[in-house]
């Protein structure tokens, strides 16, 4: 009675032990994942082009976030003519080591006779300038999102509606 009882003992403890165990090392990995997902640029990067005429009149301002690794698209459509692009940007952009951002693009705007692509290696937070070889000029910018710099910009962009808001009434 004594060895099964100890047996028994033995085996509950291994059980509720190894289950215990198994709940602390799912628990640490989702602590790690939260952790992660607030980390700088966890999600990706935004990247916002701004191409110019020739008199410095802004002709396309095409945003969006593009996850590290994989590629992004965006298409802007005529919605009087859904068959017409009018803006076409596609992204492939990667994190070095070093911070930078390694950007792959390419741009198109139909309507200005402009298809351009390239690569370009970015620093956060940085504005360079693209060579899109004709009359129109082209920067981009990129920062990491989420992170403060993300924030900024999105209250920038806020502030700078509310001003062209004001300043057409």
């Amino acid at each position: 009675m004594k060895r099964t009882r100890a047996a028994v003992i033995i085996m509950f403890a291994f059980l509720f032990g190894g289950s215990s165990a198994e709940v602390a090392v799912q628990a640490k990995r989702a602590i790690d994942r939260h952790l992660a997902a607030d980390e700088d640029g966890s999600v990706g990067d935004l990247i916002a082009v701004e191409v110019r005429d020739a008199a410095g009149e802004l002709v396309a301002r095409p945003r969006l976030i593009a996850a590290p690794g994989k590629p992004a698209q965006l298409e802007l459509r005529d919605p009087e003519q859904p068959l017409h692009v009018r803006v076409m940007l596609r992204i492939v952009a990667l994190r070095e080591a070093s911070g930078d951002l390694a950007l792959a693009y390419e741009l198109a705007l139909p309507l200005a006779g402009l298809h351009a692509h390239g690569d370009v290696v970015l620093t956060p937070g940085v504005e360079q300038a693209l060579d899109l070889g004709g009359e129109l000029t082209a920067s981009v910018f990129s920062v990491p999102v989420p992170s403060a710099a993300f924030e900024a910009y999105l209250a920038s962009e806020r502030e700078a509606r509310v001003l062209a808001v004001r300043e057409r009434s």
